[in-house]
């Protein structure tokens, strides 16, 4: 188990390789589980297989990556704790943004564990307007 300074670092670059386009399915466990909150169409539990499509679903309708902008970092033990937001556009100029509380747990530096708190009425609306995004 690595330390929580070393878990922070891992979340960091974690973070760090979505926005510059990297592969951060490596970076996830065999058994993850990445937690969604919300009856919605994106909501839900998910596991590592099904991220991926996911993850390029929507990357595919933005304009480069999202941009985060990490407001705290708590880390102790095996969990790490980010107040994050985010910043992109879509490829027909429209705005997208989000603002997050995830949680993460990890084991031999690895994320096994993910919940992702975000405002999931404005993701609602989004799905609105871009059906394409939920597949």
């Amino acid at each position: 188990m690595g330390t929580a300074a070393d878990n922070k670092q891992i979340i960091l670059d974690f973070f760090h390789l979505s926005e510059t386009g990297g592969d951060v399915l490596p970076m996830l466990a065999d058994d993850l589980t990445w937690w969604v909150p919300g009856d919605w169409a994106l909501g839900g539990t998910y596991r590592k297989d099904e991220l991926g499509p996911i993850f390029e679903r929507v990357f595919a309708l933005l304009d480069g990556r999202p941009q985060f902008t990490i407001h705290n970092v708590t880390a102790e033990d095996d969990r790490v704790a980010v107040d994050a937001s985010s910043k992109g556009r879509f490829k027909d100029g429209g705005p997208f943004g989000n603002t997050y509380h995830f949680f993460f747990r990890l084991r031999d530096g690895l994320i096994v564990e993910a919940k992702e708190y975000l405002d999931t009425a404005y993701m609602v609306r989004l799905l609105e307007e871009r059906p394409e995004m939920a597949g």
